[in-house]
């Protein structure tokens, strides 16, 4: 069978069987109009906010919220969702009241929550819309607008407690810096209090004294030999003296032998004091020796005091000078030793001075950064308390609805023709599958090809005269289909 045949085939099908797929086309429009007039009505309203970014760069002030806008908008499900957000909402509607028991609240957040639904802009996250379907729409719109203004305060408080807590943080970093530093320069400056010499930055000033001191010690002892020499001359020339005069017989002493021991022991003396100072052991023995003699002879002493001669006043002043002269050079020569010793301790306290001024720049570091970073933290408060960071706001306030969302005409409409025209198709399709009728020579051809077709009776219907009442039956036919046929075109219009 060619293409042709076999479209007039189906041509001659759909007209046989027209009332078949006609009559559930039409049920099925029928059917969806009355449902769209009996089903209840749902209104949508939708609240569209705007993501407001920071409107100070953030080189000038970083934002002191760390949760990125991608991070705000994956938990704005949950938190409009929320059942605090649904059950604060349901009580200020009046959905719920101060007696309704647990059950009936959690019927009613139940739902709102199956009411609410989210969209966002999936590219740049610019915009998000709250949509709440309900069968009143002044209901659905105060639903709308309420749960926008209750996330845009939460995010607004949100973000000025996160701020206000980094703050906070700050203080208690910056304070625990302020004591280690506080406790680190107290340590710093009782280091420097006592080894005030022994510092490094002294180490020129304790050689130029030890320069000195050396100096001085060179010169006292230059002064203290020339003395010395000139006191042992002295000491000679009247030793000399002595001596000839007790050659020539003149006993100045007399011949009591305790003076003369005592005599002797001070011409020790003497000679010793020629050689050796005042501090040198030898010099103390003798002197406790002839103190002791003293004790034990005082008639001798007396008489010593008055017969002997004495030692010339330039002896004695010499001797007082050498004394003085080698107390001073014991004096810089204690001096000598002491700054040696400092500069000796000079490396081990510039190594410890090191120590503690190293932990001291690390803790003033920190203490700065930290000084910097509240600085920071405090101007991002304050954009956050002016409401200058990122924000949220409404652009479309939600409106009550005056067309009802669902259900929708068109789509109850398509629905219904697709069911009608598919249930019609199928019954005339199940009918002519079930129809063992030879319509035409065609098919006789092919249901028995092998009996030679001797001849054909035409339509006798089509080719007979029409009667008065078979031509009005098809009249009102042709009329009911063309009323059909528009029923379903103005219901699928409208």
């Amino acid at each position: 069978m060619d293409t042709r045949n076999q479209v007039k085939q189906y041509i001659d099908i759909a007209w046989r069987r027209k009332w078949w797929v006609v009559v559930p086309l039409v049920a099925g429009t029928v059917i969806s109009l009355y449902l769209y007039w009996s089903l209840p009505k749902l209104y949508r309203a939708a609240t569209t906010i705007l993501v407001i970014r920071q409107s100070v760069p953030d080189d000038i002030v970083r934002s002191a919220v760390t949760m990125r806008i991608e991070e705000r908008m994956k938990s704005l499900k949950i938190q409009v969702l929320s059942r605090t957000y649904l059950e604060k909402v349901a009580r200020e509607i009046g959905l719920i009241d101060d007696t309704a028991d647990e059950a009936r609240k959690e019927r009613v957040c139940d739902q709102l929550n199956a009411s609410v639904q989210l969209d966002w802009d999936k590219r740049d996250n610019s915009w998000f819309r709250i949509m709440v379907h309900d069968r009143d729409p002044e209901r659905a719109a105060k639903v709308a607008n309420r749960l926008a203004e209750m996330f845009i305060d939460q995010n607004s408080q949100s973000r000025s407690n996160q701020a206000s807590a980094l703050v906070s943080q700050f203080d208690v970093w910056l304070q625990s810096a302020e004591s280690k530093l506080e406790t680190r320069d107290h340590e710093i400056s009782q280091f420097k209090t006592q080894n005030l010499y022994e510092l490094p930055e002294q180490e020129q000033s304790a050689l130029q004294l030890m320069s000195t001191s050396q100096n001085r010690v060179t010169q006292l002892s230059s002064d203290i030999q020339v003395k010395s020499d000139r006191l042992s001359i002295l000491r000679s020339d009247e030793k000399a003296k002595r001596l000839a005069a007790a050659a020539s017989g003149l006993n100045v002493l007399g011949d009591d032998p305790d003076s003369r021991a005592l005599a002797q022991l001070e011409r020790e003396l003497n000679d010793l004091l020629v050689s050796y100072t005042d501090e040198n052991p030898l010099v103390r023995r003798k002197r406790d020796q002839i103190a002791q003699f003293k004790t034990l002879h005082p008639t001798v002493a007396v008489a010593k005091a008055s017969g002997e001669p004495q030692e010339s006043p330039e002896v004695r002043r010499l001797e007082l000078e050498v004394r003085s002269l080698e107390k001073d050079r014991d004096r810089e020569v204690a001096r000598v030793e002491e700054q040696r010793q400092r500069i000796a301790k000079m490396p081990a306290r510039a190594q410890q001075l090191a120590g503690l001024t190293r932990d001291y720049e690390m803790l003033k570091k920190e203490y700065d950064r930290t000084v910097g970073q509240k600085s920071e933290a405090m101007r991002s408060f304050d954009l956050e308390q002016a409401k200058k960071g990122e924000q949220f706001q409404i652009q479309d306030a939600a409106r009550p609805s005056a067309r009802p969302y669902e259900p929708q005409l068109f789509q109850l409409l398509l629905m219904g023709l697709a069911t009608g025209l598919g249930v019609g198709v199928g019954m005339a399709a199940l009918l002519e599958f079930l129809d063992q009728s030879v319509r035409g020579e065609e098919q006789f051809a092919d249901l028995f090809p092998d009996v030679p077709i001797l001849g054909s009776i035409p339509n006798l219907i089509a080719s007979a005269p029409v009667k008065p009442h078979a031509k009005k039956s098809r009249v009102k036919k042709a009329a009911a289909g063309a009323v059909a046929l528009l029923a379903v075109l103005g219901g699928f219009f409208a």
